[in-house]
């Protein structure tokens, strides 16, 4: 679906145009801040209003013609770069922009583990660094402003961030160049250092709640259940919002179960399903073939172990609030808030807090690209023994 704007940070936006008005957009921004955060979608949204044709009379009924092309990422003079295969197709590139047109926080599945390469001098090929700095070196076709936009700017390998420094150094005039980041670990000093830092934090969560009834289009009762697991993350709470991650959650909830019942056999098969891309078939909804929701590629079953994993760190989180924090407990998973009120009472703080560490190193694990079956029935195991041992010191009169 097309949209009048990006979904921003107002706060952020604000700030930016200040810095328009003090004229200082002459030195590179580094906006930093975790996933799902907005930082990409602010970028977009403040060259566009840098950009925009006619200020005064241009209204999300009546886009100007710069506007327009800017949301259709079809602007001349605004380009935006990400992590991508070496091999990426001019076709590709534009069907990735069609699914950030209809979903703003949309990641392709290459996001997560692809670099910014530098690209072939001869055919720096279109997510490059050689293509942004190619197209900076051009003047503006239409606008006052060029705009360049590189995400995920932590993932710029070697060649490419010293390439890319020396424009960082010495901008050319009337150009504005976003790096958005996760985090500054891993970049060169040097890039860092020749950049205004921009700080991004979670999404509030009544902002994120609005964000995720326009963009996911639920009401609001449902973007309220979810806003409260996302952790102020508007990609994974639009994620959530997808059947298949509607089915992962409820795997989720029944391996939380299985593990607490001691069903090894239950949890073995989860792993080798999560390992060989299937969906739980003890999950998949009624009438919905199990083909429908295979994750043939490699970095989509690695997203799905991932955020089973994230799934079921929020299960725990939820048992430790249950047992600490009593009748002011608000739980995050609303759906599954009786079974780990329940589950709380036989287990005890210390054991879940380790249960809590195991899954992180796992998904971790899986991050990295480690073996996702292996990695996967190891955890479920330690995460059995571990409610294993609760129990037993709960009959043994220990108490939990």
């Amino acid at each position: 679906m097309g949209r009048n704007s990006f979904m921003g940070r107002q706060t952020i936006l604000d700030k930016l145009e200040r810095i328009r008005r003090a004229d200082k957009l002459g030195q590179p921004f580094l906006l930093a801040g975790p996933e799902g955060s907005g930082k990409e979608n602010t970028a977009l949204e403040f060259a566009r209003r840098l950009n925009c044709a006619a200020p005064d009379t241009c209204t999300p009924a009546h886009r100007c013609e710069s506007c327009v092309k800017t949301l259709s990422f079809q602007h001349p003079d605004i380009r935006w770069i990400g992590p991508a295969p070496a091999a990426v197709a001019e076709q590709d590139v534009q069907d990735l922009f069609a699914a950030k047109m209809a979903n703003p926080f949309f990641q392709p599945p290459w996001a997560a583990t692809a670099q910014i390469s530098i690209g072939d001098p001869e055919n720096p090929g279109p997510l490059s660094v050689r293509s942004i700095i190619h197209f900076l070196r051009r003047r503006a076709f239409q606008s006052p402003y060029k705009v360049a936009i590189i995400a995920d700017g932590h993932r710029l390998n070697l060649a490419a961030a010293n390439a890319f420094l020396k424009t960082l150094e010495e901008p050319p005039p009337d150009t504005v160049i976003f790096l958005l980041t996760v985090g500054t670990e891993g970049m060169l000093p040097t890039i860092v250092s020749r950049c205004q830092k921009i700080r991004f934090e979670p999404w509030p969560e009544d902002e994120l709640v609005e964000l995720l009834q326009e963009v996911g289009e639920v009401g609001r009762d449902r973007a309220l259940q979810v806003a409260r697991t996302a952790d102020g993350n508007a990609r994974r709470g639009l994620s959530s919002l997808q059947p298949g991650a509607q089915m992962v959650s409820e795997w989720a909830r029944r391996l939380f179960c299985w593990i607490h019942e001691g069903d090894r056999a239950l949890c073995a098969v989860a792993a080798d399903e999560l390992h060989r891309g299937q969906p739980s078939h003890a999950c998949l909804p009624a009438g919905v073939a199990a083909k429908s929701f295979e994750a043939k590629e490699p970095a989509l079953r690695r997203d799905r172990a991932m955020q089973l994993c994230e799934l079921l760190n929020l299960h725990y989180s939820d048992t430790i609030g249950s047992r600490e924090l009593g009748a002011d407990w608000r739980p995050r998973l609303t759906v599954s808030a009786e079974l780990t009120g329940q589950v709380s009472r036989g287990r005890s703080t210390a054991s879940l807090l380790a249960d809590l560490e195991r899954i992180e190193v796992a998904r971790r694990e899986v991050d990295r690209n480690i073996n996702i079956g292996l990695v996967m029935a190891v955890m479920l195991e330690g995460l059995i023994e571990n409610a294993e041992r609760d129990r037993t010191r709960q009959k043994a009169g220990y108490g939990a």
